[in-house]
């Protein structure tokens, strides 16, 4: 079967090779891959700049989906001829996140998906949307359920106001999730184009952040005057000090990553004054993706796909992430 293996951390080295094909144990299911998504955690494996250990070789990306072809004795979830994504955080089925959890994430340290055949134990799997196809079903297991989960975690409902850094997939779904449940959307970018989309998918507000790059003031205003409820923190120190000009008093403010620094200075005055809740969001259980996958399935949500790429052009594809021109997710169809 092809396989895309990452032999050595960089680009260059993401080679197609030929593996054979695996069977599944007493536990396990036999996917069929048919499409997979990109996240800025897959580039970071590849570069070898993951914060934790990631062993080589290892067939790189955490989110695909794919078709059953045969299940292992003891499984109860699958049968063949389901389609199903991939579930990232693979022993997370419930509840908290415990320390002893970590590091079985699919896409690494576990195999990812960029291979015709792969075997995952049953719970690393979700059943995937009826209406979407597979190249669509494989952009939701981390941007989508994060997003997800942070409307989850802040309460959002009907009437509130979300504030979303940027048009990437996590903000997109963000944006669609938010509008699910009545509430208004603030948009950021830098890009009016891009602004004008994110308006078209039915964001209320799109704020310049390059021609406004103070725009924590102008969010509040724009909020009314007391600030957005929730902010969609997906950029990190660059923006944490405007987030909190942005948000009001006893808001939210959910840290997703750190494109834009890892250490930042927080100003505690506001985050004092403000009663602020600062949460630390990454992905969630498979409970919370299965409500997910309801709610996506009963309103006919449809990810917002930014460009479609083949299964050897896996480097473009990472190009493109990287370069930020996306609106929305990239994937890779295994078909073309």
């Amino acid at each position: 079967m092809r396989a895309i293996q990452l032999s050595a951390f960089g680009l260059d080295h993401l080679d197609l090779v030929d593996l054979p094909a695996p069977r599944p144990g007493p536990h396990e299911v036999l996917v069929r891959m048919e499409a997979a998504s990109l996240n800025y955690r897959d580039h970071m494996v590849v570069n070898g700049d993951l914060y934790r250990g990631v062993p080589l070789p290892i067939a790189p990306v955490s989110d695909g989906a794919g078709t059953v072809l045969e299940v292992g004795a003891d499984v109860i979830r699958f049968k063949p001829g389901d389609r199903v994504t991939t579930f990232y955080k693979s022993r997370w089925i419930a509840g908290a996140m415990r320390p002893e959890w970590e590091g079985a994430e699919i896409g690494g340290p576990e195999p990812g998906v960029m291979r015709e055949l792969a075997c995952f134990d049953q719970y690393s799997l979700a059943r995937a949307p009826a209406h979407l196809s597979a190249v669509q079903a494989a952009t939701l297991p981390i941007a989508a359920l994060t997003a997800w989960q942070v409307l989850e975690q802040a309460h959002v409902t009907t009437g509130q106001t979300v504030l979303l850094l940027g048009t990437g997939g996590v903000s997109l779904f963000a944006l669609q999730f938010a509008k699910l449940r009545g509430a208004r959307a603030i948009v950021l970018s830098s890009s009016d184009d891009k602004l004008e989309r994110a308006k078209a998918l039915g964001a209320d507000i799109g704020i310049n952040c390059r021609i406004h790059p103070q725009w924590g003031a102008l969010v509040r205003e724009a909020s009314g005057g007391a600030g957005v409820d929730v902010v969609v923190e997906t950029i990190g120190a660059a923006t944490l000090a405007q987030s909190l000009e942005a948000v009001r008093m006893h808001g939210f403010v959910a840290i997703l990553g750190w494109l834009g620094g890892n250490e930042a200075t927080l100003p505690l005055t506001p985050v004092v004054l403000k009663r602020v809740r600062l949460q630390g969001i990454s992905v969630a259980p498979l409970e919370a993706h299965e409500r997910m996958v309801a709610a996506i399935e009963a309103t006919g949500l449809e990810p917002v796909i930014d460009h479609v790429y083949g299964f050897t052009e896996l480097r473009e594809a990472f190009e493109h992430l990287v370069a930020g021109r996306h609106f929305g997710k990239l994937a890779i169809d295994f078909n073309r």
